[in-house]
């Protein structure tokens, strides 16, 4: 049985989770969802440790509070879990980064970023074959950079081709949109995005020092450093 939280990982015979048809980065949420789950584990500590399913026990107080301001119960209920999801992929430090009033909020963009890319393996291997390989060759990406990607991956994963147009559109939305919140593309002239290079702040750079897999999710000609 494949498991829901924590960092997707790739295994034989295994199908992409491709359910990030919610939201684009959900920064606001993150953070309301983060400092409510340190509130309630105030002894967790700074550490590395990912959450995992750990981050479910805060999500029936955020929907029965409506803490994210969501109007109806059902939209509540779905962004709320997708949040979760993603949160489930940070480690304790990385979600007391993400909650702490000083941390910069292009620091947190990233970071939310980096946990999209973790929870769902399919965006994590986008960003690092596609996005961060266009910047390093031409510093920009469109969308049909996104649709060759898919197709190439579909050979491997046909849950790809078993998708409706609606639901792979959607998919892809989702993923520039998360890309342009998180300061990662510009819109740029003739249907492309100019890449942004990621400049990280010395204290995420820290925190992300000893794990070489963050950086890939990024457009930089550096390592966290």
């Amino acid at each position: 049985m494949r498991e829901r939280w924590g960092v997707e990982r790739e295994r034989q015979d295994s199908r992409y989770r491709l359910s990030f048809t919610v939201g684009g980065l959900l920064l606001p949420q993150g953070v309301v969802c983060a400092r409510r789950f340190l509130d309630s584990h105030p002894n967790v500590g700074m550490s590395k440790e990912e959450i995992g399913e750990r981050i479910t026990s805060i999500r029936d107080e955020i929907v029965d509070s409506n803490a994210l301001a969501i109007r109806t119960m059902s939209a509540n209920k779905r962004v709320t879990a997708e949040v979760c999801k993603r949160l489930s992929a940070l480690s304790f430090a990385e979600l007391d980064f993400l909650a702490s009033e000083e941390s910069s909020m292009q620091d947190c963009r990233y970071l939310m970023w980096m946990a999209m890319c973790r929870y769902y393996l399919f965006v994590g291997e986008f960003a690092t074959e596609v996005l961060r390989e266009r910047f390093l060759l031409g510093e920009t990406i469109a969308l049909d950079d996104y649709d060759r990607y898919v197709l190439n991956k579909a050979m491997w994963h046909p849950e790809l081709e078993a998708i409706s147009a609606a639901t792979a559109s959607k998919l892809r939305g989702n993923v520039f949109k998360a890309m342009r919140e998180a300061g990662l593309i510009e819109r740029g002239p003739q249907g492309a995005d100019v890449i942004a290079p990621a400049v990280f702040g010395q204290r995420l750079a820290g925190l992300e020092r000893d794990n070489a897999a963050s950086w890939l999710f990024f457009p930089s000609r550096d390592r966290m450093n």
